[in-house]
């Protein structure tokens, strides 16, 4: 349910705002649908989500994988699932190359937080 949500979500606010397009995208929405999106909406705004996350909710329903997914296969390193992500790449080369970019950038800078400058600086010797 949760990537025909997300489906809906951006059908409704990728439209301009106070828009007759944008009207009639909500209006076709039932009740029940309205306040899925609605709260959707509220939750990014409340910053609990980001469109991203929004984003990966779409993508579950069409059967392609998420940047979780990547991520999990990424850091197991599992012959069969490196296989999948393999067959992943011949199958949506941009995504694969945008989450291969934010894998390298996420492993970077934590990379980079554990190895500090505080670190490395000479300890005072402690008496015992």
């Amino acid at each position: 349910m949760d990537a025909r949500i997300a489906e809906l979500h951006n059908k409704v606010f990728s439209t301009p705002r106070n828009s007759p397009e944008r009207e009639q995208a909500y209006s076709e929405l039932s009740e029940s649908d309205r306040t899925a999106v609605f709260n959707l909406e509220k939750d990014y705004m409340l910053g609990r989500i980001t469109r991203q996350d929004i984003e990966e909710m779409k993508q579950e329903g069409n059967e392609t994988m998420t940047y979780a997914q990547y991520k999990k296969i990424m850091n197991n390193d599992c012959k069969g699932q490196l296989q999948e992500l393999s067959q992943f790449a011949k199958e949506n080369r941009e995504l694969y190359r945008q989450y291969s970019d934010r894998y390298g950038k996420e492993r970077e800078a934590e990379r980079k937080s554990r190895f500090t400058e505080n670190t490395f600086k000479n300890k005072p010797y402690s008496f015992r």
